[in-house]
Formats: structure tokens, C-alpha cells, sequence
């Protein structure tokens, strides 16, 4: 099981991890115009009960990452002199 979205012009694939226990965990990558990954993260810690649970936090985490990353594009190009 894989999830894939799109979201402000960035694809988001979520892979769940089945952790040493019996809980799920996720790996996500962040591209963008299919270009090489922009960000590839492993969430470890904590788990998830179930595969599909693992894939929405991630999808979640992702798409806080992408909106970090544009807030910090957007005040470094208003910050220039």
C-alpha cells in the first residue's frame, strides 16, 4: 500500500513501514514537476495502528513540510533589499 496526493504543486508519496512491533510507521518524499526528490523523511517514533493511518499522518506531515518550505521561500524573497 502506497498514497499519493498533490498539493500546492508538489506530489506526496506516503509509504507505510511496519516497525519492529506491531504498529506502522511511514516514509514520505516530496517532489516536485517530477523532478528528483525535493525531501525524503522517515517518521519512526510513535507508530500507527494501522497501514492507512500511517499513510494520512504522513500525508499530513507532508503537506506541513510543503507549507513550511513556502513560507520560508516567500520571507526570504521579501526580505531581499
Amino acid at each position: 500500500m502506497q498514497s499519493q496526493a498533490q498539493y500546492k504543486g508538489y506530489a506526496i508519496d506516503v509509504t507505510p513501514l511496519r516497525d519492529c512491533g506491531d504498529l506502522w510507521d511511514f516514509t514520505y518524499r516530496i517532489t516536485r514537476d517530477g523532478h528528483d526528490a525535493v525531501i525524503t523523511r522517515s517518521q519512526s517514533v510513535g507508530g500507527h495502528a494501522t497501514a492507512e493511518a500511517a499513510c494520512l499522518a504522513g500525508l499530513q506531515v507532508a503537506r506541513i513540510e510543503i507549507d513550511n518550505l513556502l513560507a520560508l521561500a516567500a520571507s526570504g524573497s521579501r526580505s531581499s533589499p
